[in-house]
């Protein structure tokens, strides 16, 4: 079960500020009223919060509310991250480690990751520590890389949850602590992760926290695969051989009923 492999912006495109304007704009997409986000986040901005700016790259770079620009956006989040916004040094960050609309640089995107994951945010904290599991851009330190998924994981961050479990399981730079690796996975999955499914399901196949749980392990690849995971339709093929028709149908609709988390909360 691989911690991760890939720097990307996980979670929410928008996280929740405090900021009086950067919540009306938030609103506002949430209506899909944009010339009101674009206007709230410009006041925002305009009134000294530099998350206003990132926000307006955000809408650039994803075309909300118009045609996307990456290269405008690229201004944008550097004169945010000039002014220390974190989610802006972590989206700048990421896009010089892909080397997409910024030359690459391994160095510059791994320090500006790391230091959006001081300022506390949560997208840094994850991509802070994939830098320092795999060493890129910056010294490999596989010790701190799980501490920034702890961090990460404790924001709510589904990815985090998923590394930080995939070291606890391991028990290779954390203390082994397979229940509370497995808790992490049930957390994320039951948030519609198909990652996080995915990894319960093959713990759940295995019977590495147990006796095998095949009907359950079935059922998360199932949802899985629903949600687009790549290897779990391989996966739920390969359960199904050791059950019979009825442990099958079982699992199919415990599928059926199945809900992420947010949904039965209605948060």
């Amino acid at each position: 079960m691989a911690a991760c492999a890939l720097i990307a912006v996980s979670g929410p495109a928008f996280a929740q500020e405090d900021s009086l304007h950067i919540k009306e704009g938030l609103a506002a997409l949430d209506a899909q009223n944009f010339e009101a986000a674009l206007e709230a986040f410009q006041d925002a901005f305009d009134e000294g919060n530099p998350d206003g700016a990132f926000y307006l790259g955000r809408m650039l770079e994803l075309g909300i509310g118009g045609g996307a620009n990456l290269q405008a956006a690229v201004g944008l989040y550097r004169a945010a991250s000039d002014l220390g916004s974190a989610p802006a040094k972590n989206r700048l960050g990421v896009l010089s480690i892909q080397g997409n609309g910024v030359l690459q640089n391994y160095v510059e995107g791994a320090a500006l990751v790391c230091a959006a994951a001081e300022l506390g945010d949560v997208n840094g904290a994850f991509n802070c520590g994939t830098v320092l599991l795999e060493g890129r851009g910056i010294g490999q330190d596989e010790v701190k890389a799980y501490a920034w998924f702890g961090v990460a994981a404790n924001l709510g961050h589904v990815a985090g949850m998923n590394a930080l479990a995939a070291g606890l399981i391991e028990g290779k730079y954390l203390a082994r602590d397979v229940a509370a690796g497995v808790a992490l996975l049930e957390r994320s999955g039951a948030r519609g992760d198909p990652a996080g499914l995915f990894a319960l399901g093959q713990i759940q196949m295995s019977g590495v926290a147990g006796e095998p749980d095949l009907i359950e392990a079935h059922k998360n690849f199932n949802v899985a695969v629903a949600l687009g995971h790549p290897e779990a339709a391989a996966a739920r093929a390969s359960v199904e051989v050791g059950m019979s028709a009825e442990e099958i149908t079982l699992a199919q609709k415990r599928a059926k009923a199945w809900r992420p988390a947010e949904a039965q909360r209605n948060e």
